[in-house]
């Protein structure tokens, strides 16, 4: 099982530093509002690809006090096998990501293929009601875990889709010019769908194994033009063949457009409440959060060589007695190392003295008995 035996924080938010000896399973942090507990929650966030569950610039996490700005932030963790990650701004280039594991210098998607580690914050509790393109990014992060190699995809699509639409916003029709951005697009396009479509698969058998409990059994489906060709039988070299067919025919329309009309960049994630037959969007708030928690669920459960780190941020705090309750026993069955974050105890109290349990008062975190 991955998991955290020691974390240092170093002028990191409101931590000027810190230094945490870890169990495996569940982590308890508890605190008034603005105490610190999603600061550190977010520091953990960071020891995998991307920006973190806030979204936070690398520029915006060093600890400011009396006006003045840390140097350089960092985020250090020993895992339970002895390895040795560490994250950071670079000195004197405070845009810059540093990422070492072992103490060589190493690369994000190195980071994936070491550690998996998701989150569910307040801020995703409008998931099914919101943007498109905010489902999209979570599922991307659940992709990450089965093929670490998804980030670098998405990341060149975009930067070969953003040079597409300066072309066709200048009204560029030369042939050429579009070529080989588009062959670029089209390979990536077509990695992308194969994983998502892989991801859904994998979250369905994880969901259809399991009967259902306080959590609802969700039906979630990926639609769009590229991955209905993976998902109706079609070869990745040919998804990608057909995609980039697609793009060369469809220039006329795009340049009118002024943008890329068609690709993974317009993919919808579906969600529904498979006992009620109904959209999630539909659905009442409890009734979303606990669709949206029985999703990461599943997709812990369909980790079969590796184990994610959860971020659970006011998990509970909308959650009846019974599902709390659930959510311990699920948690506890899963044998995952979870952090969990509120402003009362009381919230956590079915997880005992099966959890560690801090409280976290003005950048202090105090080791307390359950």
């Amino acid at each position: 099982m991955a998991s955290i035996d020691q974390l240092r924080l170093t002028d990191f938010r409101s931590y000027d530093r810190l230094d945490l000896d870890l169990r495996p399973g569940p982590v308890v942090l508890f605190g008034a509002n603005g105490a610190g507990k999603t600061n550190l929650m977010e520091a953990v966030s960071l020891l995998s690809p991307g920006r973190g569950l806030r979204g936070a610039g690398l520029d915006a996490l060093a600890r400011v006090e009396n006006g003045r700005t840390a140097d350089a932030w960092g985020v250090t963790a020993v895992l339970a096998d002895e390895t040795r990650v560490s994250v950071g701004q670079v000195p004197g280039a405070p845009r810059r990501r540093s990422v070492r594991i072992n103490r060589a210098n190493s690369t994000a998607s190195q980071l994936a293929e070491l550690l998996t580690v998701q989150w569910l914050t307040p801020a995703q509790d409008r998931l099914f009601k919101g943007p498109e393109g905010d489902r999209r990014k979570f599922l991307d992060r659940l992709a990450l875990a089965f093929n670490p190699s998804h980030g670098v995809a998405s990341l060149r699509f975009e930067k070969a889709r953003a040079e597409r639409n300066r072309l066709l916003a200048d009204g560029v029709s030369d042939a050429s010019w579009y070529d080989a951005l588009e062959a670029d697009m089209s390979a990536c396009g077509a990695a992308i769908a194969k994983t998502r479509v892989d991801t859904v698969e994998r979250l369905r058998e994880a969901i259809d194994e399991r009967e259902a409990s306080a959590f609802p059994q969700a039906d979630i489906d990926v639609e769009g033009t590229v991955e209905r060709m993976i998902a109706e039988g079609a070869f990745q070299d040919d998804a990608e063949a057909d995609y980039r067919d697609l793009l060369a025919e469809t220039r006329a329309l795009d340049r009118r457009a002024g943008r890329t009309l068609t690709g993974p960049h317009r993919t919808e994630i579906r969600v529904a409440h498979r006992g009620k037959h109904m959209p999630a969007a539909l659905c009442s708030t409890g009734e979303q959060k606990a669709l949206l928690i029985g999703l990461v669920l599943a997709h812990a459960r369909a980790q079969v060589t590796r184990s994610p780190i959860l971020l659970l941020d006011e998990v509970a705090a909308h959650l009846d007695a019974q599902r709390r309750a659930a959510l311990a026993d699920e948690l506890i069955d899963l044998g995952l190392q979870v952090f969990m974050t509120g402003t009362d105890k009381s919230l956590f109290t079915d997880f005992g003295a099966r959890a560690q349990w801090f409280e976290v008062d003005a950048g202090a975190v105090l080791d307390v008995e359950a």
